[in-house]
């Protein structure tokens, strides 16, 4: 439920796309009130002269408070917390030097390992009509899938002992990855009964 006297943000964002979904689920975490619009990817709508208008990269989500408008979606995360995030920042994204760095490591991972591996099998895929992931991609997300087990082997959560807004952009990314290639199932459950 959104807080009463908070503005209303404009998220540019397709329920289908990972990024999109960490904003989404920060944003009803803070109870913010967002107003959605969801550009047609498959016709490449976020590639239109008038997207690169807001957004110079293609992508999404882009998010929009007033007149300034942010990209990416961790860069949007963090924005939201510094802005609106009141006592639910410190918990989400802590400014404790180590324990901030710890999560922007999950987080720069997400964005230029993980994420990039799932895209660089769904791109193809929708937009050009190719095959499946090759044997060499799915071994590229088994890979990215070991280093998640290894952030999470001695972690409650994926940075640490709480929930950070690390948990929200991996969580979202695996789960969509786990269409092409789902977790081995035995690391996952002896990690679970760890913890």
């Amino acid at each position: 439920m959104a807080k009463q006297g908070l503005p209303r943000l404009l998220l540019y964002k397709r329920d289908a796309s990972p990024p999109s979904c960490a904003v989404m689920m920060l944003g009803d975490m803070l109870g913010l009130n967002f107003e959605y619009r969801e550009p047609d990817l498959l016709n490449r709508g976020h590639k239109s002269e008038e997207f690169k208008k807001i957004n110079p990269m293609g992508t999404i989500p882009v998010l929009q408070d007033g007149d300034f408008i942010v990209s990416e979606s961790h860069a949007i995360m963090k924005y939201l917390l510094n802005q609106y995030g009141g006592s639910a920042r410190e918990r989400l994204y802590p400014s404790e030097p180590r324990q901030q760095a710890a999560v922007d490591q999950c987080l720069f991972f997400n964005a230029g390992v993980l994420f990039n591996r799932l895209m660089a099998v769904t791109l193809p895929t929708l937009f050009h009509g190719l095959p499946g992931p090759s044997a060499q991609q799915l071994a590229d997300i088994e890979e990215a899938y070991s280093v998640v087990e290894a952030y999470l082997k001695d972690n409650k959560y994926i940075a640490g002992d709480r929930l950070t807004i690390a948990d929200l952009s991996l969580g979202t990314t695996v789960s969509a990855a786990q269409a092409i290639l789902e977790i081995n199932k035995d690391k996952t459950l002896r990690r679970t009964k760890k913890g």
